[in-house]
């Protein structure tokens, strides 16, 4: 963790937010300044037990008032927020997905500096940091799993993921199930961060498809899956389902000489076979996986360093999540709004769908 002590702002008053961010921050020893939400009196409530500067709704406000900003809004507002301090100057540590490939509601500007909320006229891989707040890549079982695979030829990855989630009209995550709030449905809620492994541990991959099935009522899916392959032939596959069924979190991976999973996938524990050896390696995660997310992308902010996640590689995945819907075929019900994403396309080139 960098000597220096950061005024941090917080765009958002969430799970994320009271249950990660502000513990984590403050084990860290660093400042939260101020947190900003369009529902002031709602934020007071949530985070009236940490030690917070204010709670506001003018935006400018906070961003005249901190050193950098994390954003864990709803995914349509991620990019105008995390645009909204890359223009002032600041270092920006953006929830994923970002939502920019996604056909999303125009929303109504939070301050004077996100006037315009979108990422024309500036590119978010130069000036100031900005990062995605991709945790796993920052956990040490993950980082050993990185290590152990750099020199064998993968075969074959695959993520099974079932969480529960049949929101009640009057909760406040409804948003979830909303496309356009949301960014889309479970490929990008659930299937995104395990994309953003994929691409951390083998680079991006050359094909990827995907099956959607069976719909909220507002049009996100509750069941997907998503098949990739990269040029040496490695497969992958992903599957996410909301239901009321039995969670389960589980990764495997196969390689030239073994294999190893992970079972819950954020346990820290891999077990398996290398080279003829039974293998049970335990790495713990913090008990608050957002403290080494937040002290790397502190350090990256204050020294310039590189940050666990850049955002370019948060825009991969986001335009993976597009290829993926594009090329999925829906036998949703009739009943359902249909959901065809576009593309968000970048005057500077950064971010293209192909």
């Amino acid at each position: 963790m960098p000597g220096k002590r950061l005024r941090w702002g917080i765009a958002g008053y969430g799970d994320v937010v009271r249950q990660r961010v502000l513990p984590g921050l403050l084990a860290l020893s660093q400042t939260v300044v101020g947190v900003w939400a369009r529902d002031v009196q709602r934020a007071r409530a949530l985070i009236g037990e940490y030690d917070v500067g204010f709670v506001t709704d003018d935006y400018d406000a906070l961003l005249d008032s901190v050193d950098l900003v994390y954003v864990a809004v709803p995914v349509a507002a991620r990019v105008p927020l995390a645009g909204a301090a890359h223009r002032a100057g600041l270092p920006a540590l953006v929830e994923m997905p970002l939502g920019l490939p996604l056909p999303l509601p125009q929303p109504t500007p939070p301050g004077r500096r996100c006037s315009v909320p979108t990422l024309h006229g500036f590119d978010l891989t130069s000036g100031p940091v900005v990062a995605a707040a991709s945790y796993r890549r920052t956990a040490p079982a993950f980082i050993r799993l990185r290590e152990l695979l750099a020199d064998r030829m993968v075969h074959t990855i695959e993520f099974s993921v079932r969480a529960g989630f049949e929101r009640a009209s009057f909760d406040p995550r409804r948003w979830h199930a909303d496309p356009f709030v949301a960014g889309g449905g479970l490929l990008a809620a659930l299937g995104g961060p395990r994309l953003d492994l994929l691409l951390w541990l083998l680079g991006e991959p050359v094909e990827i498809t995907g099956e959607i099935d069976r719909r909220f009522p507002r049009g996100a899916e509750r069941q997907a899956t998503l098949q990739l392959t990269w040029p040496r032939g490695t497969k992958a596959a992903v599957a996410v389902e909301r239901s009321e069924s039995r969670p389960h979190d589980r990764l495997r991976v196969t390689f030239d000489g073994g294999y190893l999973e992970a079972d819950p996938m954020d346990s820290g524990m891999l077990r398996g076979r290398i080279d003829d050896a039974r293998v049970r390696m335990l790495h713990p995660p913090d008990i608050n996986p957002h403290v080494p997310l937040l002290a790397d992308f502190a350090r990256s902010a204050a020294e310039g360093t590189d940050p666990a996640c850049p955002i370019a590689d948060a825009m991969t995945v986001d335009r993976l999540i597009a290829t993926a819907y594009t090329r999925a075929p829906d036998p949703g019900p009739a009943s359902s709004p249909a959901f065809t994403p576009t593309v968000s396309r970048v005057r500077s080139g950064i971010y293209r769908l192909q």
